[in-house]
């Protein structure tokens, strides 16, 4: 294993250090080795081996690579013996220390207990920081500053060391930030990442927001800017601050790119005005703006919905304008790769005109045979990727230069993007390009790491993974399982994404959906991202929440504690009558209807003005009966009255009809109708509305016979409980129709081996009074009675006796025989 630094360590540490880095390097191949390192440091003799504070600096680093256990007995053994050291500890040390951290930050609240938080290192800051330069005083306070921090979130409470250290290193940063007048230590606090936000840096934070809206130059603030957009910082105040002092720079000394960087810092907050200031000094720097500035903007405007209204009309004129000109000359190649870059830019602000002239120019293409050069192909799919429109010509363009340029000359995204056209362009799954373009796709992340070294690792952004499933999903018979390279890097990089949490609700739940279109039966990528929505529902909007709703439909994922912390976050949003609709199909569809009632969610409702009849009966069928009487009494569920039966799908229809009590003549007229539609399927009707619709029309034969057909196959799935409810039902109708026998006699003959004797014997019995011939249902009850309980073989009864004549089985009643036990007779042990 290669070390990150060399150290001066002493001759009695080296050898333990040299054995301990070989069991790590070996842990690669064999964990077990880690162990071994665990067990020989904690055996170690610090008084004996450490001699410098380098060799318990080299201690620490291995106590962070092997997991050493946090709190343990050998870091206060090292902490003591570097505060012994106090005197010995030098600046070397202290960037020694920066430069671990900065190769592991997760190893910071191991240095605060070690080292950072103790007192001793407090004491020494100002003597041990005198001397360095800026940059190596900045790079220290951010390394210390943010192991401290570190060290914060994990302790349920912060110690007074822990802060008091950070507040005197903030002290000191911002006295040597007062004595720089370059302004160069406010761009270093931006690169590093300094969290101003904190407690503990008030005084620093309010010294940079200062010396950034009066010390700084238009580079400096662009270079700020960069810095903060890189970070993705949230900070409202420091970014207001930098459009406030670049308009305060003279017009001539500011460059077209510094103020798109700050538009583009503003773009990842999107909640931070702009400032009419800054948007009309953007618009005078736009004439001398260059092609790629003029994109950076549009990407940062199409983040900034209903902002800079000025801006975004003359960018449009201008992209327009040279797009425009370009294709009217009606040139047959399009070899000018910075006209489609501006046409790319327009397709971010101005997508219905940007939509005409690419149409235009798949116009002007169809019978050209020039090969577009990768660059042209990059941000002409970016360019249709945008607009969602994929001209076949300009598709057919795109292929030609994927294949027929080398391989190093687009990158995995644009394979990805590339692979998106083809597909929504009607390529088939299986045909040759998507074959080869996939194989392409796979090879390719190999040369973004060569050029990018080692500061990209081997993963694909989410943006791409989306696009990635998009693209099975629509292409031809695409599966994504089929293709096991694909999946395996599309879950790589979930799995990834999802441990730095960086998945956004909206994206694991477009992620899920995909999942399902193409019905990847791998359960550990769905199970990864449904346990970070898990965590993340009690910030999710009614939405979001409702979003999830259906994909556990979808995924016929029955997570209880999941579907209760949905209905208690809904319940606190009071959602709309959509959201509500969609959280009462998925308790249906997921049998968690009765957690659904204990919600109380549809006493929020108020009103049913602007419902359908088909979201009314949906959520009346999944309440208990006080709140169905409840909800159909609200204001505007006179639509229900006002529906007309033709009009209405078969199961909305059979919903209705299962609510509906009392109202003779409009159950007939529905059963009518009811007639004319075909069966309805087992899993588009809960058993309970099956058993409320036989209950509203079991006084009318007619009706019951036509409400049995409908919901068949519900019926012949029910259990042993409903089917005892659907008798106690059945015995209050005049006259039962023949196919209610045919229908529920396949259930009672399902569950006539295991339902209790006395059930049994209450279902043949009306089955004998019906005078039903069913011979298979008859001797399976039959068989019942007789076979498995003694209690019924004792008895003489008419009903039984009836059936075994119907159904041709002889029966001849024998009470129970007891066997002769002879009595055990004992003799005393002498007359043996």
């Amino acid at each position: 294993m290669r070390r990150s630094m060399f150290l001066c360590i002493s001759p009695s540490w080296r050898p333990h250090s040299e054995l301990i880095q070989g069991w790590i390097a070996g842990a690669s191949s064999e964990p077990r080795q880690l162990q071994q390192a665990r067990s020989y440091m904690y055996g170690l003799q610090l008084e004996a081996v450490l001699e410098e504070v380098e060799d318990a600096t080299d201690l620490v680093y291995f106590m962070h690579r092997v997991s050493y256990p946090a709190g343990s007995h050998l870091e206060a053994r090292v902490g003591d013996f570097l505060a012994a050291a106090a005197a010995q500890c030098t600046r070397e040390d202290l960037l020694a220390v920066t430069r671990r951290l900065q190769e592991a930050p997760a190893a910071g609240p191991l240095w605060a207990r070690v080292l950072l938080a103790r007192p001793w290192l407090a004491e020494r800051l100002p003597a041990l920081l005198n001397g360095l330069s800026l940059d190596e005083h900045i790079a220290v306070a951010a390394a210390v500053w943010q192991a401290l921090l570190r060290s914060q979130r994990d302790a349920p409470c912060p110690t007074p060391t822990t802060t008091g250290a950070a507040q005197q290193l903030a002290a000191l940063t911002a006295q040597r930030l007062t004595r720089d007048k370059t302004g160069q230590g406010v761009c270093l606090c931006a690169k590093l990442g300094i969290p101003l936000s904190e407690e503990s840096l008030v005084a620093m934070r309010t010294l940079i927001l200062a010396q950034t809206r009066n010390g700084l130059n238009a580079t400096q603030l662009g270079e700020v800017a960069e810095a903060l957009a890189a970070q993705r910082s949230s900070d409202t105040e420091w970014i207001e601050a930098l459009q406030m002092a670049i308009c305060q720079n003279p017009i001539t000394s500011i460059e077209a790119q510094h103020a798109v960087s700050i538009l583009h810092a503003i773009a990842m907050v999107p909640d931070t005005p702009v400032y009419v200031g800054f948007e009309k000094l953007l618009v005078r720097l736009l004439p001398d703006m260059s092609v790629e500035a003029r994109l950076s903007c549009c990407e940062s405007l199409a983040v900034l919905s209903g902002v800079a209204h000025g801006l975004r009309d003359k960018l449009r004129t201008t992209l327009y304008s040279a797009v425009s000109k370009f294709i009217k000359r009606e040139y047959k190649e399009c070899n000018d790769d910075m006209i489609l870059r501006q046409l790319r830019a327009l397709s971010l602000i101005a997508s219905k005109e940007a939509k005409v002239l690419l149409l235009e120019l798949a116009n002007n293409m169809k019978e050209s045979k020039h090969i577009l050069s990768p660059t042209a192909t990059q941000n002409l799919i970016r360019s249709m990727w945008e607009l969602q429109e994929f001209p076949p010509e300009l598709v057919s363009q795109c292929k030609s230069s994927f294949l027929q340029n080398t391989l190093m000359s687009f990158s995995q995204e644009d394979a990805a993007y590339l692979l998106y056209a083809a597909a929504y362009a009607g390529e088939p799954a299986d045909g040759i390009f998507f074959r080869d373009a996939l194989n392409r796709f796979v090879t390719t992340r190999k040369f973004d790491r060569r050029r990018n070294r080692t500061q990209q690792i081997n993963i694909l952004p989410i943006l791409t993974v989306i696009m990635v499933l998009r693209t099975f999903s629509v292409a031809k018979g695409g599966q994504l399982t089929t293709e096991s390279k694909v999946y395996s890097m599309v879950r790589d990089a979930v799995e990834y994404h999802q441990r730095q949490g960086v998945i956004t609700v909206e994206d694991a739940i477009t992620i899920l959906r995909l999942l399902v279109q193409l019905k990847v039966v791998d359960a550990s990528l769905t199970t990864v991202l449904l346990t970070g929505l898990s965590k993340s529902i009690s910030s999710m909007t009614a939405v979001q929440a409702s979003g999830l709703c259906d994909v556990l439909v979808a995924l016929k994922s029955r997570d209880v504690l999941m579907f209760r912390a949905l209905l208690s976050r809904l319940v606190k949003l009071h959602p709309d009558h959509v959201c509500i609709t969609k959280i009462a199909f998925a308790a249906r569809r997921l049998k968690f209807i009765p957690y659904f009632q204990q919600s109380a969610l549809v006493s929020q409702i108020t009103s049913l003005h602007g419902w359908s009849v088909s979201d009314i009966v949906l959520v009346a069928s999944a309440c208990d009966k006080k709140q169905r009487e409840d909800l159909l009494s609200l204001p505007g569920s006179e639509i229900l009255a006002k529906a007309s039966a033709e009009e209405m799908t078969t199961v909305d229809l059979f919903l209705l009809l299962s609510i509906t009590h009392g109202d003779e003549p409009r159950l007939v007229a529905m059963t009518e109708t009811l007639k004319t539609r075909p069966p309805i399927a087992a899993g588009d009707l809960e058993v309970e509305d099956a058993w409320r619709a036989v209950a509203n029309v079991v006084s009318n034969t007619e009706s019951l016979a036509t409400v049995c057909r409908s919901c068949a196959a519900t019926l012949q799935s029910v259990d042993e409980n409903m089917l005892m409810r659907v008798l106690e039902v059945a015995l209050t109708a005049p006259k039962l129709p023949n196919i209610f026998f045919r229908v529920v006699g396949k259930s009672v003959l399902r569950l006539a081996n295991s339902m209790a004797i006395e059930n049994a014997l209450r279902w043949l019995q009306l089955y004998v009074n019906c005078q039903i011939r069913d011979d298979s249902v008859g001797k399976a009850l039959l068989a019942k009675t007789r076979t498995r309980s003694n209690y019924a073989a004792g008895i003489t009864d008419k009903t039984i006796r009836k059936a075994a004549a119907m159904y041709g089985k002889s029966y001849t009643f024998q009470p129970k025989v007891k066997k002769h036990q002879e009595k055990v007779e004992w003799y005393p042990l002498g007359s043996i």
